[in-house]
């Protein structure tokens, strides 16, 4: 079994589903660990987790998911 990646947002726990680098970002696709309709997309910075800049950092992550056959 696959050990799963928990972290803390806004009080909140959130289970990294995907992970995708795309040049110099890695995009983080998560979900609520007690709400399974509350998916976000991050990406990080560094260390840091943070929210997407742009709608066009947005389209890229989601063309990702796409270009990887999961969605």
């Amino acid at each position: 079994m696959k050990e799963l990646e928990v972290i803390e947002i806004n009080n909140a726990s959130y289970v990294v589903l995907k992970e995708i680098a795309h040049n110099d970002t890695s995009f983080l696709y998560l979900s609520n660990v007690n709400d399974e309709e509350d998916t976000m997309i991050r990406k990080t910075e560094g260390d840091m987790i943070v929210p997407l800049a742009s709608e066009e950092e947005f389209e890229i992550a989601c063309n990702l998911l796409v270009k990887q056959g999961l969605i």
